[in-house]
C-alpha cells in the first residue's frame, strides 16, 4: 500500500503489460497514490497517447485489462524524467515493443547500434570459423612454385646499389620533391623491370587497367629501395613472392583478419603453422608494411572480394554449410558467375541452396508458354533451345544459351573456375583459388591435365622469370619515350 504522506515528492514508474502474451507495451509514471491500489490509479488515469489508447480499447473489447507492474517505486520527482527516459531507452534498445512515443527515437537508435554491433560480431565469428575450417581442410594457401626467385636483368642489378638508402614512402612531401629527379632517374630501370613482370603476368590481369600494374610496381620498387640491396639473391627471392602474396596468400590473410584471428602478417605466418606458405612469408618478414599491403590486396572489386572467392569455391567443394552472416556475400558472388558461365556443379548446387530462384537471372523461362501457344507437347521448346545452344552456329549467341539453360532448369557449369582467357581484377585470385583446391585434392584438374601440371602452370604465372623477350626489351632499350606492350607509356 502506498501512503502519500510518507513518500511526498516521490513517483512510481510502472509498465502496462498485455495479459495475453505478457508483453510490456507502455512505460509511464504517476505520483504515489493515496488509494490502496496502484493498478486502480494507473487504469483510472488512462494514457492519452493515440497508440496506447487504441491498444487499451482493443484489450477491453476482447475482455482483458492491462496488468500493471512496478518498475521503480520511489523515484524523486526531480529525477523521474531522467529515470523514465533511461528505462524507456533500455527497453526499446532491447526490442521491447513499447508504444511510448516520447523518447522512442533514442531507443530505436540505440537498438539499431546494438543490432549493428551484434551483426558485425556474428560476421567476424563466422569468418573465424570458416577460416579455421578451411585451413584444416586445405592446409593453407597455394604454396609458391619451386622457383620463386626472379633473375633480375643486369641493368637493374647494377642500378640497385645506387639507389638512396631512405625509403621514399617514409619521406615528407617536401623531402620527396627535392630528391625526386635523382631518385626517379635511378629508379627508372627498376620500374621498367617491374613493368616486365606485369606483362609476364598478362594472363592474370586486365589489360585496360593500370591499377594492378602500378600497385605491383610500387611493392617491388619499395622492397628494392630498402635494405636488401646488399644481398641481391635475397632480393630476387623477395620480388618473386610479390605476385604470390597479392593473389594466392591475400584471400587467406583477409579471411583470417575478417575473423579476428590475425591482425598482422607476423600473426598470419604463425597462424599458418609449419606450411610452405608460412616459410615463404618468412622471407618477407622484414618488410612488414609492404607485406601487409600485399596481403590486404583486394583487387578493387567490391562484389568479388578475395576472401569471398576463396570461401565460395572452397565451401562448395568441401560440402561446408555457409554461416548465415556470410550467405548473402557468397550468394551475390556465385550469382555474378552464373551467366558467364564460371560455376562448377558443386558451386551451382550451393547457389541454388542459397537462392532457389537464382536461375531467373539467366533469362525468362519462355519454354512452357511457347509449348502452350503453339500446341506442342510439354518440354518440346526446352529441348529445341538446348539443341540450338549446342549447335556450332549458335555457340556465340549468349541469349540462346541462357534461354536454353533456363528452360532446362539447370545452371551452366565448367570443370574448373579458372577464368582462362579472361581479363579483370578478380581473375588472378580465382585462378589461384582453383589451383589451391586442385593442389589439396578437393577439385579435379581440367580434362587433359594432371593435378601437378595444372598447379605448376598457375604457380609459374605467379612467378615468371624476367629472362623473357618482354623483360629484355624493357630493360635493354632506352627508357626515354618507351611505351609499354599495351601501347601506352607508363
Amino acid at each position: 500500500m502506498y501512503i502519500s504522506d510518507s513518500f511526498a515528492g516521490f513517483r512510481v514508474i510502472y509498465v502496462l503489460v498485455d495479459p495475453r502474451d505478457n508483453t510490456q507495451r507502455y512505460l509511464g509514471q504517476i505520483p504515489l497514490p493515496t488509494q490502496p491500489s496502484l493498478a486502480q490509479a494507473v487504469l483510472k488515469k488512462r494514457p492519452t497517447a493515440h497508440a496506447v489508447a487504441a491498444w487499451v480499447r482493443g484489450l477491453e473489447e476482447a475482455g482483458y485489462t492491462p496488468a500493471v507492474e512496478v518498475v521503480r517505486d520511489r523515484v524523486p520527482t526531480a529525477q523521474v524524467k531522467r529515470v523514465l527516459q533511461e528505462e524507456l531507452t533500455e527497453r526499446l534498445a532491447a526490442g521491447t515493443p513499447l508504444l511510448n512515443e516520447h523518447g522512442a527515437a533514442k531507443g530505436r537508435k540505440l537498438r539499431q547500434e546494438r543490432l549493428m554491433a551484434q551483426r558485425v560480431a556474428d560476421e567476424a565469428a563466422a569468418w573465424g570459423d570458416m577460416a579455421s575450417s578451411l585451413r584444416s581442410r586445405l592446409g593453407g594457401p597455394l604454396p609458391p612454385g619451386s622457383t620463386t626467385a626472379l633473375r633480375v636483368p643486369e641493368p637493374v642489378r647494377s642500378h640497385i646499389p645506387l639507389l638512396p638508402d631512405t625509403d621514399r614512402e617514409a619521406l615528407a612531401f617536401s623531402e620527396r620533391w627535392r630528391t625526386r629527379e635523382h631518385v626517379e632517374h635511378l629508379e627508372a630501370p627498376l620500374t621498367h623491370a617491374a613493368n616486365a613482370l606485369f606483362y609476364e603476368l598478362q594472363k592474370l590481369h586486365s589489360y585496360g587497367d593500370k591499377g594492378p600494374r602500378r600497385e605491383m610496381s610500387a611493392r617491388i620498387c619499395s622492397i628494392a629501395l630498402r635494405r636488401r640491396r646488399a644481398d641481391l639473391d635475397h632480393l630476387e627471392q623477395m620480388i618473386g613472392l610479390v605476385p604470390w602474396c597479392m593473389y594466392a596468400a591475400a584471400p587467406w590473410y583477409r579471411m583470417a583478419q575478417a575473423g579476428g584471428l590475425v591482425e598482422t602478417p607476423a600473426q598470419f605466418t604463425r597462424w599458418l603453422g609449419d606450411t610452405p606458405a608460412a616459410l615463404a612469408l618468412q622471407l618477407l618478414a622484414g618488410e612488414e608494411r609492404q607485406l601487409c599491403l600485399m596481403l590486404r590486396h583486394c583487387h578493387d572489386d567490391r562484389r568479388m572480394r578475395p576472401e569471398t572467392c576463396l570461401l565460395a569455391v572452397a565451401a562448395a567443394h568441401l560440402g561446408l554449410d555457409i554461416p548465415a552472416p556470410l550467405q548473402d556475400q557468397v550468394r551475390y558472388l556465385l550469382a555474378d558467375l552464373l551467366p558467364h558461365p564460371m560455376l562448377t556443379q558443386p558451386m551451382a548446387d550451393l547457389l541454388l541452396r542459397l537462392d532457389p530462384q537464382a536461375l531467373r537471372a539467366l533469362a525468362p523461362d519462355v519454354a512452357p508458354e511457347t509449348d502452350k501457344r503453339l500446341g506442342l507437347a510439354a518440354g518440346t521448346t526446352a529441348r529445341v533451345l538446348v539443341d540450338l545452344a549446342a549447335h556450332r552456329a549458335f555457340s556465340g549467341n549468349r541469349q540462346v544459351r541462357q534461354a536454353a539453360w533456363r528452360a532446362s532448369g539447370s545452371a551452366p557449369t565448367v570443370d574448373v573456375p579458372d577464368f582462362s582467357g579472361w581479363s579483370g581484377p578478380a581473375v588472378p585470385t580465382m585462378r589461384a583459388v582453383s589451383a589451391n583446391l586442385v593442389h589439396a585434392g578437393v577439385l579435379a584438374a581440367p580434362e587433359g591435365k594432371s593435378a601437378a601440371e595444372y598447379v605448376a602452370g598457375v604457380q609459374r604465372l605467379l612467378a615468371p622469370d624476367y629472362d623473357s623477350r618482354a623483360a629484355r626489351w624493357l630493360t635493354d632499350e632506352p627508357a626515354v619515350g618507351r611505351e609499354g606492350l599495351a601501347g601506352r607509356p607508363y
